[in-house]
């Protein structure tokens, strides 16, 4: 994930050994080492690249106030599903209708009432019927119970963000770089330029008025009822 903020080429790892043996990481620019491109940024030490990126998400964890604030589009969510609860119960009653349709004409055929065909072809449209509900109950549990579940996990990550990545393993860093950002730029300045990944760059945005950098949060109660309403 770790870009050049000069030119945008990827960062490579390289060490470099002075005359007394002791060996250095450094990121390098792959475009200038390559001479693909006039980058001539300087090698950052992987120690420093490395502080950069923890540093970073200090700048993006929320507040417990901003997490809370989930309860508003936990409202939002309601009233967006609260259409959609009686077409689930529709669609549950159709359901348990075609099945009860199923079973009789089956019956019906062993009692010699409905031949071989006919209980075929009432059984196909059952079938046809029955895979065509079951596609959107699917469809209503992901958009609106898996978008809320997705939501509070998203929320409950980035209030614990900072912590969590201090106190986990490289490896476990990795994926969570992995799943919070989509491009980490270094400038010249040794300064960080994280891109982030959705949901989370919304989510921040959202949580900070726009200066994630900055992470000031206004103390306007119209911003932040303005906020709260977009969320």
């Amino acid at each position: 994930l770790l870009h050049c903020g000069t030119c945008g080429s990827r960062m490579l790892l390289d060490f470099a050994t002075n005359p007394r043996g002791t060996t250095y990481a450094y990121f390098i620019c792959s475009g200038r080492a390559s001479r693909k491109t006039t980058c001539t940024r300087r090698a950052v030490p992987v120690q420093v690249a490395e502080r950069l990126v923890a540093d970073s998400y200090a700048s993006i964890t929320i507040s417990e106030d901003d997490y809370q604030t989930c309860r508003l589009v936990d409202a939002a969510f309601d009233k967006r599903g609260a259409g959609r609860d009686q077409e689930f119960a529709d669609l549950t009653t159709n359901r348990a209708r075609l099945e009860a349709e199923s079973d009789k004409l089956l019956a019906a055929h062993f009692a010699d009432a409905i031949d071989l065909l006919t209980l075929k072809r009432h059984q196909d449209r059952i079938r046809a019927g029955l895979a065509d509900i079951e596609h959107r109950l699917r469809e209503h549990d992901e958009q609106h119970v898996g978008g809320r579940a997705f939501l509070h996990d998203s929320l409950q990550l980035l209030t614990d963000a900072h912590h969590a990545y201090a106190h986990s393993d490289d490896g476990n860093r990795r994926l969570a770089n992995q799943a919070f950002y989509t491009r980490l730029e270094i400038t010249e300045d040794e300064q960080l330029r994280p891109r982030l990944a959705e949901p989370f760059a919304t989510i921040v945005h959202e949580a900070t008025g726009g200066k994630e950098a900055e992470r000031e949060h206004s103390t306007s109660s119209d911003v932040a009822c303005s906020r709260k309403t977009h969320w």
